[in-house]
């Protein structure tokens, strides 16, 4: 009984940021909504932007994409997903999807996880930031290919769905220097009612694009 005490409570402490590997309840859940390509675990891998009013080829790596100050909310804790052209400072080198989650890794010199939000209508992609444990939400997908052939860009998918998001112009407030911040940030299913969040007729429609990194993808 006190072996099996002290075991869990090493496993507990072993990592603030320890996330389980995919239940199949959402393996399944992907596939169901997409496809047997699409899954629920993978990575590690950077953020793109494909342009699809360009056209999308199986060789093709879209507009690099950061974590940057949110364009919604002000509190420290949240950010935007901006491109690198307009916000070119990394705060998180790479990103993976766990059980569904989509998380920035560890950033090792802070001690501080992000997680995705569940996206809303008409609202910017969020991020939060946090020192504790990290509990996503588990909406996302990675569609492995979308070609039968499986030969295109993989590309994040959020209730089975891979076609509403777009970059839309926008800012975030610089309190510290008391100015704004323009960024390109990734909105899902633009409006133009939007709170004035972004530049509705600035957004052109694009994927979020999974860029794997060196390291093997599982």
């Amino acid at each position: 009984m006190l072996a099996t005490a002290i075991l869990v409570a090493f496993c507990a402490a072993s990592s603030a940021f320890a996330i389980p590997a995919a239940s199949a309840s959402n393996q399944d859940r992907c596939q169901a909504s997409i496809g047997d390509n699409a899954v629920a675990d993978f990575g590690p891998f950077t953020l793109a932007a494909l342009n699809k009013t360009l056209g999308v080829t199986s060789s093709q790596t879209g507009e690099a994409l950061q974590l940057s100050p949110s364009v919604v909310n002000s509190t420290g804790q949240y950010r935007s997903l901006a491109t690198n052209a307009t916000y070119p400072y990394v705060e998180f080198p790479t990103f993976r999807l766990v059980d569904g989650g989509l998380i920035g890794v560890n950033n090792a010199s802070t001690g501080l996880g992000a997680q995705a939000d569940d996206v809303r209508e008409s609202y910017p992609f969020s991020f939060e930031v946090l020192h504790t444990a990290l509990d996503p939400e588990p909406v996302f997908c990675a569609v492995v290919g979308t070609s039968p052939a499986g030969s295109n860009p993989t590309v994040l998918a959020v209730h089975g769905d891979t076609e509403h998001f777009s970059l839309c112009s926008a800012h975030a407030v610089n309190e510290d220097a008391g100015t704004d911040v323009p960024l390109d940030v990734v909105v899902y299913h633009p409006r133009a009612n939007n709170h004035d969040l972004y530049n509705f007729r600035s957004c052109y429609s694009i994927y979020l694009q999974l860029v794997p990194t060196n390291a093997t993808a599982a």
